[in-house]
């Protein structure tokens, strides 16, 4: 687990408000505090304990509990101490070599044993608003703020484990504080109006109905969903000697027989023996019009009986059975594994290239609708569509033949036919009766061999008109006769031409003729129909049961992440995860790998309180606050140090402690859209984690555990988002941030430069030195040994690269300790330890009266050791 992996257990302990009474009062009160205490309890625990000084011997069996907590790791313990020392009422009496007490003997950091065991420490910050103005309205409020303030920069965990490194090499594990620090990061106001700017960009804005993402941008499991089904033909899908493929087959066989009629009556020589055929001609028609029609209303029955909603599969598949059809086979039902998968990596991939919620959702939805197994009794509508019975109704075979029209081409061909048959001369002028015959010959031959004759079609022949062409050109050609001599061989040739020539439009006009017919008697549709029949039977069953619960499966994912981006959309845009993220001295800011719990117990935060010795909490306005630098009203807190002249009212908002300068910054252009990508990375980690999550290991509802759902997962990511906005700042990247991310620097984000941060660390004058959390009168107590004192100087990561400084921070007069560098953006500056004198510090053995059994293992009444006091319970 990394250094910052579990935030630090904060419990105030003053009053008995936090103290556990046994082992599983303590493991509650952890797991309210700690975001994931399921994982938090497999590693290091970190506790910072604030109590008074009495309480560290009155409080020595929570302690025993606290430093016992079971954990796989260790459990490190920090014990900030409030208030003067007082007198101690068990005076040992002086050793020889001790030399006559300091000023101020008699005042004694009485320790319980458990104070003193490796891994724990003790920090005494007798004042730590560092003296106040006496004028000063409300001056316990002001010291609870300025211990808010205190609490905020112990815990943070890297600051947190340097100072017990420090106070674990000091010869007793037990020092006063001096610190200067600077908080560096967004004003109270600025920080909550761009948040609230951030949810609603993140949120967007109503999304019309889209198209679903392409192919191309979608895993190969679900892309094959939305594909075509595998390449099947429609007759497999018929049981052989079912009533569907007996109907579709008795179909089929009178469309050949049909087709075949129309063959025999397209060829030319059908004018000379096609009138036989043409008699079979409308039986053939009404019996493929009559299959196809009972096929078709088979096919409408399986669509409707076994694709009807609210049918259960296992009727459908009888009714299916029943009626011989299959569904589509097995084995490609196998395109779409790894659905959810593939849908939780698409959504991560459409948040982290910036499309909002909404439109993220609108996109899902649309995938679903394009992706969701049809009821095949949708095909109904395409049934219709392809093969109406209006449509087979429309089939007759009494549409008229039109052999000849009146037009000009077929006109001028007569014309041009018997010009040049009557290019004889007289008497040979009459040989164009021969093609004149040929005419009036094909003409009688069309209407004999036309199917549609016993239905009551009519032969359009154009005989009138095509008589007066044949007049026309004969007279043409008698005309040139007279005026010129036509030699016997061209005359020759151009009666033979003729009537070449109208055999040849005879033939050409019969085959035109019946193709004109057989369109409009409606029967060159019939094999087309269907064809289309068989594909809507084919493409309904594929819609319905190819791949079905792949498809139902992805579908159902994609409508519940729709959802779910829905409501967090809407719960961005009321702010409720602004609201509901709960801040006080037990919440720690979320690890790498802990999600901050938007459910919570608040209920720390009610100033009314009930219990024995919590009355006193109520007049703290760090423990019940909000962000860091806020009321607990939300209204930001004033900046500076102590008050001026005139006193401010009772109820204004506490001032800064002297040793908090705030660095407020106003934003700049990168705040907002850095934000927003937070939340989306927050967002996006949330789908991963929760989809890495094994059923067994999600906990129960309300439990510190897995998110049991993901709505559950989203709300907690976009709350960890918040709460590390609210404890390290916008500057240092979540760890939820994608890694190939580029963030901006401080001056970007928070619209001030580092010089501030330089300047805290790089000051050597006593104006800019830390500040004694210590009053005047209790000096005394503290070492006067420069070289025991220990330096802490300490910055945000994010401002490494621009921040130049020397190894060690600045000593004033302590010696430095290695510089720290903190994945909170929010602090820099120095933090001094200095030690008590000696024999200020006292190990005491407490004797307990409680039931043995109760806490195995401890010492109930032993002998103190040198320097050591048995103090009752």
């Amino acid at each position: 687990m990394s250094v910052t992996g579990v935030p630090v257990v904060v419990l105030d302990f003053r009053e008995g408000g936090d103290v556990p009474a046994d082992g599983a009062a303590l493991r509650r009160s952890i797991s309210g505090r700690l975001p994931d205490s399921g994982r938090a309890h497999a590693g290091d625990l970190r506790f910072l304990v604030i109590d008074e000084p009495d309480g560290l011997t009155a409080h020595a069996e929570a302690y025993e509990l606290v430093t016992a907590t079971p954990t796989l790791g260790s459990v490190r313990l920090l014990c900030l101490v409030v208030g003067d020392l007082a007198a101690s009422r068990h005076r040992s009496a002086p050793r020889a070599d001790s030399g006559p007490y300091p000023e101020g003997a008699g005042r004694r950091l009485r320790l319980a044993s458990a104070l003193q065991s490796s891994g724990n420490g003790v920090l005494w910050a007798a004042d730590p608003l560092a003296g106040h103005d006496p004028r000063t309205a409300d001056p316990a409020a002001e010291t609870e703020a300025a211990l808010g303030s205190l609490t905020e920069l112990l815990r943070v965990p890297e600051i947190f484990d340097e100072v017990l490194s420090e106070l674990r090499d000091a010869p007793v594990p037990a020092a006063a504080l001096s610190l200067r620090v600077l908080e560096h990061d967004l004003s109270a106001a600025v920080r909550e109006s761009a948040w609230s700017a951030a949810l609603a960009r993140f949120a967007g804005g109503e999304a019309p109905v889209t198209a679903p993402p392409s192919a191309q941008d979608l895993p190969a499991g679900i892309a094959a969903l939305l594909g075509p089904a595998p390449e099947q033909s429609p007759t497999s899908l018929l049981r052989s000697g079912g009533p569907s493929d007996t109907a579709r087959r008795t179909a089929a066989r009178a469309l050949d027989e049909l087709e075949a009629a129309r063959a025999r009556l397209d060829a030319s020589a059908a004018l000379l023996t096609g009138r036989g055929a043409a008699g079979q001609v409308p039986r053939a028609v009404e019996r493929a019009v009559d299959a196809l029609r009972r096929y078709r209303e088979l096919v409408a029955g399986v669509l409707r009986d076994s694709g009807s909603p609210g049918v259960p599969p296992g009727d459908a598949l009888a009714r299916l059975a029943d009626a011989g059809v299959e569904v589509p086979a097995p084995d490609h039902r196998s395109a779409g594994r790894g659905t959810d998968e593939g849908l939780q990596r698409c959504t991560a991939e459409m948040l982290a290239a910036g499309l909002p919620l909404r439109a993220a959702a609108a996109r899902l939805s649309a995938l679903a609708e394009r992706v969701a197994p049809v009821p095949a009794a949708s095909g109904l509508r395409d049934l219709d569509r392809v093969c109406s019975e209006a449509s087979l109704r429309r089939v007759s075979t009494g549409a008229p033949l039109y052999f000849a029209r009146a037009r000009a081409g077929d006109l001028g061909l007569t014309a041009a036919a018997s010009f040049l048959s009557a290019l004889w001369p007289w008497p040979g002028t009459l040989l164009v009766l021969v093609t004149a015959a040929v005419f009036l010959l094909g003409g009688a031959l069309a209407t004999a061999a036309h199917p549609g004759r016993t239905a009551g079609g009519r032969t359009h022949r154009a005989d009138a008109a095509r008589a007066a062409a044949l007049l026309l050109g004969t007279a043409a050609a008698m005309g040139v006769g007279r005026l010129v001599t036509v030699p016997r061989e061209a005359a020759l040739a151009g009666v033979l031409l003729g009537v070449a020539g109208s055999v040849l439009c005879v033939t050409a006009w019969w085959r035109r003729g019946m193709a004109d017919w057989w369109d409009a008697t409606g029967t060159a549709e019939l094999a087309a129909r269907l064809a289309g029949v068989d594909a809507v039977l084919a493409d309904a069953l594929r819609r319905q049961w190819w791949a079905a619960e792949e498809r139902t499966r992805c579908a159902d994912g994609a409508r519940t992440l729709a959802a779910v981006l829905r409501g967090a959309a809407l719960e961005a845009e009321g702010g409720h995860v602004t609201a509901g993220v709960p801040r006080g001295p037990g919440d720690g800011p979320a690890g790498p790998e802990d999600w901050a719990d938007p459910d919570w117990d608040t209920s720390w935060a009610d100033t009314s309180w009930d219990g024995d010795g919590d009355a006193g909490r109520a007049d703290r306005p760090w423990a019940a606050s909000g962000p860091h630098g806020t009321t607990a009203g939300g209204e930001p807190a004033a900046a500076g140090g102590p008050s001026g002249p005139a006193a401010r009212p009772r109820g204004a908002p506490a001032a800064d402690p002297p040793w908090l300068d705030r660095g407020a910054g106003d934003g700049g252009p990168d705040l907002v859209p850095t934000l927003v990508a937070d939340l989306a990375d927050a967002t996006v980690d949330a789908l991963r984690r929760y989809a890495g999550t094994a059923d067994g290991a999600r906990g129960a509802p309300g439990a510190g555990g897995a998110p049991t759902t993901l709505e559950t997962a989203v709300s907690r990511a976009i709350a960890a988002a918040r709460l590390h906005l609210r404890d390290n700042g916008v500057v240092p990247a979540p760890s939820f941030a994608r890694r190939d991310r580029l963030r901006g620097d401080p001056t970007t984000l928070l619209g001030i430069g580092a010089q501030r941060v330089r300047e805290v660390l790089g000051t050597g004058t006593d104006q800019g030195g830390p500040l004694l959390l210590c009053p005047p009168a209790q000096l005394s107590l503290l070492s006067r040994d420069p070289a025991e004192a220990r330096s802490i100087a300490f910055a945000p990561q994010a401002v490494r690269t621009v921040v130049d400084v020397r190894p060690g921070g600045p000593a004033h007069g302590a010696v430095p300790g290695p510089m720290v560098w903190t994945a909170s953006g929010r602090f820099a500056g120095t933090l001094r330890l200095i030690p008590l004198r000696a024999g200020v510090v006292e190990s005491v053995r407490v004797r307990t009266w409680a039931d043995d059994t109760a806490h195995p293992g401890r010492d109930h009444g032993s002998a103190p050791g040198p320097g050591q006091e048995r103090a009752p319970r």
